[in-house]
């Protein structure tokens, strides 16, 4: 329980676990380890805990994700924004008890900081009225509020309008091209046939004749309907539904450690597969590669971890590691349901994938397992502009998955899985929750990616949606799954021939697997070393 006191203190109250001693409880919630004698403290100085009673934790004292908490849950109007942190003044009786030290003292962990947010939002005087919002600056906030703030952007955007409407301002610089400097960087769009057409529309709107002769600091003009929301002006309602929706998720993240991985159930896919080859670009089959990437990350998981290993999908008889860089041709692959699924109809293919991992789900939560060791991967490899290369990875935008969600005819009512839940529908919580969880994962894979200096998307390599032809939506393995850490990892790009020729390489593929594999013991809080993963120190 979150505590606002009359005194204007901040604490988190929290019950101890049955046999649960002073040390590991101030250690289940604080960030450092000498917090038990500021907790044991704050409750009397007594050094037992008794079951079923709550015990005050000092704020300055809680770590990073239960501080983000408590100011969540106290303060319900608050706004976190790229600016910094935007807190509504609350009401008691009518007038606020709230000062400009208070608000320092909590946002900030200085009361001195006061008069830097006095100045910073032009106040005449230290007084609070009710409901007032007040910005506290993002270079003045403690470590774990900064940390929660959505990312601002690193490019200057000017905003203006004329009778065609509002548009963004942005001028380009030495090197940068309309395509992937604009049109893929602001508006989200990847895809060649989106990005073509509107680098077409975006030069007819700002003067421009020739998409491949634009001059250094030529002004290009993007409307605002074209946007990505975070690069829409501060205050934009469509900007400030996307960083609400990107604090609320945040408010959810994975703190469960696993040594080895143990108790975790690791599901992997291999996207599309059989009849359905994927992209196919010179030749080059998605399902072949994604597939071999797959059986890869199964073999580490497997060899090095304590992780229940299961896959969707299987070629042949076995999950084997192709030994020679370029594949042979397979349409072999099945959906590993009851009975299997050999892959003629992609469209059933996938959502049997969903069905499966579902019901691989609700058995290891059934079995007593922990709901948050369970992790999805899908592994793809995409068809975009040929500009563009590297990893990208698409989580579940909570806001995409509303509704009730089931399949129906003969090929799903014979299949166990389906015949267990046929329909599916996830609360709002279910969904805000699994896009904050799934962002963690993703963001750990793609550092793993970082780290070894494989290419990684430049421009929002974390996205919540698939945005083509102007429709945005959820991919169905993600959007109808109930695992709630998922990712859909598109590990690189078929279109670009550099990325293309590596992933017809078995090192590529092997580094693939490997940066994925470190992506989920990262998240588990766990470590690798060369020769493989192991565990990591005591932490989170």
């Amino acid at each position: 329980m979150a505590v606002l006191t009359e005194g204007q203190d901040l604490y988190l109250e929290a019950s101890p676990r049955r046999g649960e001693g002073l040390l590991s409880f101030a250690r289940r919630f604080c960030s450092s380890g000498d917090a038990a004698s500021l907790v044991a403290a704050e409750n009397g100085g007594s050094q037992k805990l008794l079951a079923g009673i709550r015990y005050r934790i000092p704020f300055s004292t809680l770590d990073d994700n239960y501080q983000v908490q408590v100011v969540r849950g106290l303060f319900e109007d608050d706004r976190a924004v790229a600016e910094g942190w935007q807190h509504r003044v609350l009401s008691a009786n009518g007038h606020s008890r709230e000062s400009l030290w208070n608000l320092a003292e909590w946002f900030t962990g200085q009361g001195e900081n006061y008069q830097a947010i006095r100045e910073s939002n032009r106040l005449d005087d230290d007084d609070l009225v009710p409901g007032q919002m007040i910005l506290v600056p993002a270079n003045l906030l403690r470590p774990s509020l900064r940390s929660a703030l959505p990312p601002s952007s690193p490019y200057h955007l000017q905003y203006s309008a004329d009778q065609k409407g509002e548009f963004a301002i942005y001028r380009l610089k030495p090197g940068e091209a309309l395509y992937s400097s604009v049109v893929v960087r602001f508006t989200g769009r990847v895809f060649a046939e989106d990005v073509n057409g509107l680098a077409r529309e975006v030069a007819a709107r700002s003067g421009i004749r020739d998409v491949t002769d634009i001059p250094i600091g030529y002004e290009v003009k993007v409307p605002f309907s074209l946007l990505l929301p975070e690069y829409l002006p501060a205050g934009h309602p469509k900007r400030q539904e996307y960083e609400q929706s990107l604090m609320a998720s945040a408010q959810f993240s994975n703190v469960v450690t696993a040594s080895r991985l143990s108790g975790v159930t690791v599901v992997l896919d291999a996207g599309h597969g059989g009849n359905d080859v994927g992209a196919s670009v010179s030749g080059v089959w998605e399902s072949l590669y994604v597939y071999d990437i797959m059986v890869r990350a199964m073999q580490i998981l497997q060899g090095s971890t304590a992780a229940n290993v299961i896959a969707t999908t299987q070629d042949g008889r076995a999950h084997a590691v192709a030994q020679q860089d370029q594949l042979s041709y397979s349409k072999g692959h099945r959906v590993l349901t009851t009975p299997n699924y050999q892959i003629e109809d992609s469209r059933v293919g996938v959502h049997l994938r969903w069905y499966l991992s579902n019901s691989i789900y609700r058995q290891a939560v059934e079995n007593g397992g922990d709901p948050d060791k369970v992790v999805f991967v899908s592994i793809h490899a995409d068809s975009l502009h040929p500009s563009l290369r590297g990893a990208m990875v698409y989580i579940p935008g909570a806001k995409y998955r509303s509704g009730t969600y089931g399949k129906s005819g003969s090929v799903y009512a014979s299949r166990r899985e389906v015949k267990e839940r046929p329909q599916v529908s996830y609360s709002s919580r279910e969904r805000v929750k699994s896009e904050g969880l799934s962002r963690e994962l993703a963001s750990k894979i793609l550092g793993a990616f970082h780290e070894r200096g494989m290419a990684v998307h430049p421009d929002k390599p974390v996205r919540e949606k698939v945005i083509r032809k102007r429709r945005a939506w959820v991919p169905a393995v993600l959007r109808y799954n109930a695992i709630p850490a998922e990712v859909l990892v598109e590990v690189c790009n078929l279109a670009n021939a550099q990325d293309r020729n590596l992933i017809q390489t078995a090192k590529f593929r092997q580094q693939v697997a490997e940066a994925i594999v470190s992506g989920i013991l990262s998240y588990y809080g766990q470590a690798e070393v060369d020769g493989g993963p192991r565990v990591a120190a005591a932490g989170r």
